[in-house]
């Protein structure tokens, strides 16, 4: 029997930062978070083998990139994140979000390393994201 599959997404926090993704999926138009939930539900079922291009892909060093196609924007919207916290299975925090603007996004890139070894050392810590406007 196949095992059953059900992803839990999280966002990263901290004091000072607050919660940088979670802030930045609010703000999107309501068709941006629409494909963004749309992306996310549709893998939250998947099995981790079966996360691939052009939804996802790994970057390295632990991270990787969720991508939502925007199509009456012409638009590509990415998350990286990683499959953190470690060592429990099906769990997701996504790190950084933004519009896929350029080819290489070194800078979110960079952002996002940043916040996984703050993740790491215990500096910063996840909340289960919010996909609705429904208040905590």
């Amino acid at each position: 029997m196949d095992e059953q599959v059900f992803w839990t997404f999280y966002g990263f926090q901290t004091k000072g930062a607050g919660r940088p993704v979670q802030e930045w999926f609010d703000a999107l138009s309501d068709e941006e978070a629409d494909e963004v939930r749309d992306t996310l539900g549709y893998l939250q079922h998947l099995h981790p083998r079966e996360w691939k291009h052009p939804r996802f892909g790994p970057l390295g060093d632990g991270l990787s990139e969720i991508r939502c196609k925007i199509g009456s924007l012409n638009l590509w919207v990415r998350i990286y994140g990683a499959f953190w916290p470690t060592g429990r299975r099906f769990s997701y925090t996504l790190l950084y979000g933004g519009n896929k603007k350029i080819r290489n996004d070194r800078r979110g890139k960079r952002e996002a390393v940043r916040r996984k070894r703050l993740l790491e050392n215990g500096e910063a810590s996840i909340h289960e994201f919010k996909f609705s406007e429904e208040s905590d």
